[in-house]
């Protein structure tokens, strides 16, 4: 009597028992499943940077700080939806991942931060660029700028750097160093083709920026 007793009382929680491990396999698959999506949305985040389309509408100026705020907006909101659903799930998580979690926050808000400096520093290089130069280029070897232009762009860039040089920081120096140079390439490039009054005007242009140079004690 007392077997068959057993057997019974077995043959009716065994369903409840495979149905609450069931459930809890369930939910500890589901509770993986956002963990990971959480650890997947920050690592990719991470690994982004600036695209070459997102730098072509920067070099254009169709591409402005309201546009970066609101795919900044549009990232963080993501990013909270995936917080929030790992932090309802805290109590089904190990303490090295809850750690995880915490650091998984820090380096997005570092991520995101680092996207920031990305989209100002292309912002401020192509600023840049156009102000000393006024003139669109889209190829490095300056190929835009030709002998009936040459003169007048060396007289814009030392006109911008005398008006605008105590303004600059030391990124910028580098910056307008590095299109100097590539004006000067550009000039010894198109040399053969250049009248002498305009190859007079480029050294007096030249002669300044030295001097703008050393008022600015630039090495």
């Amino acid at each position: 009597m007392l077997h068959k007793i057993k057997t019974l009382t077995l043959t009716l929680c065994l369903p409840l028992l495979i149905s609450c491990n069931s459930e809890n396999e369930q939910q500890t698959a589901e509770t993986d499943v956002v963990y990971e999506d959480y650890q997947t949305f920050v690592t990719d985040i991470e690994r982004e940077s600036l695209t070459e389309t997102e730098l072509r509408a920067i070099e254009s100026e169709t591409y402005d700080s309201a546009e970066w705020e609101a795919m900044k907006e549009n990232m963080q909101q993501q990013f909270n939806q995936r917080l929030q659903a790992v932090e309802q799930n805290q109590d089904q998580y190990s303490e090295e991942q809850r750690q995880e979690i915490l650091d998984l926050e820090n380096r997005y808000n570092q991520a995101v931060e680092r996207r920031g400096q990305q989209y100002d520093d292309a912002n401020r290089r192509y600023r840049l660029r156009r102000e000393l130069l006024g003139v669109e280029i889209t190829q490095n070897d300056l190929s835009e700028i030709t002998q009936n232009n040459i003169a007048e762009t060396y007289q814009r860039f030392v006109d911008t750097v005398a008006e605008n040089g105590q303004n600059y920081e030391g990124r910028d120096w580098e910056m307008v160093e590095g299109w100097w140079t590539s004006l000067n390439n550009r000039y010894r490039s198109l040399q053969a083709e250049i009248p002498q009054q305009t190859t007079i005007t480029i050294e007096q242009a030249q002669e300044r920026y030295r001097e703008l140079r050393t008022q600015y004690n630039i090495q």
